[in-house]
């Protein structure tokens, strides 16, 4: 029995003011970090003068890498420390269901083709824009260390607790689960501020969204935004050469091609047609099981 509009429009109101709590505690705990020294910058401005200030201005730039590993570390701590106070199972709570082996792996092995798709398309952008786009993103190709750790270990977990696990599930349970996907992928895209970012982060979420939504978990997700990002990060860190370039884009290509294959079966089972059954709206409890089908609703 499905619910009345009123019912239903209670329930979209409280997944909406579930999905800001969350969003909120990803952004405030980046305030949290940033906010002593951003403080501490404006005081050293009034009191050394403008040169001082810009110089603390660059550090904090520089090491805004740093900044994100500490908050995104953080931000997983505190999630994972209220569930776990108030004795509420991670799987459910977080989607971090088990999956069998070629679902976990399907994300993943779409997401070299997904990043040269990426690649390509922001090739053809004009100059102006990406000009803009590469000083945006001037911090996250400085390399080192904490650029890594925070790139391609921290920034995936994080951002699937809070946009696919905590936001997107929540919003399934009270709307379509295309329309979920799609809001969490805008307000995915929207976080990362630039308009080029957002277009291929929207893209991405949607991405990720569907996977989980189709296997019922965020590992899918979590290992398909790793992959990405380390992708992202070895085009970074390859060799400043038309060579390098190429021999990079080649690996990725390959990989691109031979993952897919690999993982068909996984792949293959994003698309499966669910079948339709009688039973109350529920996300499904054990990967592969659907007894209600978001996408149909």
């Amino acid at each position: 029995m499905k619910p009345k509009a009123g019912e239903r429009a209670v329930q979209v109101i409280v997944a909406l003011l579930k999905s800001s709590c969350y969003l909120g505690l990803f952004l405030g705990m980046q305030v949290l970090v940033m906010l002593p020294v951003a403080f501490i910058a404006g005081i050293q401005q009034a009191i050394g003068g403008q040169e001082v200030g810009d110089q603390l201005y660059h550090m904090l730039i520089d090491n805004a890498m740093l900044f994100s590993l500490i908050s995104g570390g953080l931000t997983i701590v505190a999630v994972l420390a209220f569930y776990l106070i108030r004795q509420k199972k991670l799987s459910e709570a977080l989607w971090l269901r088990r999956v069998d082996a070629a679902s976990l792996w399907a994300g993943a092995s779409l997401a070299p083709a997904l990043y040269l798709i990426v690649i390509l398309v922001m090739a053809a952008l004009p100059e102006a824009w990406m000009e803009s786009y590469n000083e945006a993103s001037s911090g996250i190709a400085s390399g080192g260390a904490a650029t890594l750790i925070a790139t391609v270990l921290v920034a995936p977990v994080v951002e699937e607790f809070i946009f696919r696990g905590l936001i997107m599930s929540r919003l399934s349970k009270a709307m379509p689960g295309w329309l979920a996907v799609l809001l969490s992928a805008a307000i995915f895209g929207i976080c990362h501020g630039h308009p080029v970012w957002f277009c291929y982060t929207f893209v991405l979420g949607a991405f990720f969204g569907f996977v989980d939504l189709r296997t019922g978990s965020i590992w899918p997700s979590i290992l398909a935004h790793l992959t990405f990002n380390a992708i992202g990060q070895a085009f970074t860190l390859a060799p400043e050469s038309e060579a390098g370039t190429l021999i990079t884009l080649g690996v990725v290509l390959l990989a691109g091609i031979a993952a897919p294959i690999l993982d068909r079966k996984g792949i293959s089972g994003l698309f499966r047609p669910v079948p339709r059954v009688q039973a109350v709206p529920a996300l499904p409890m054990v990967p592969g099981v659907y007894e209600f089908d978001p996408w149909e609703e």
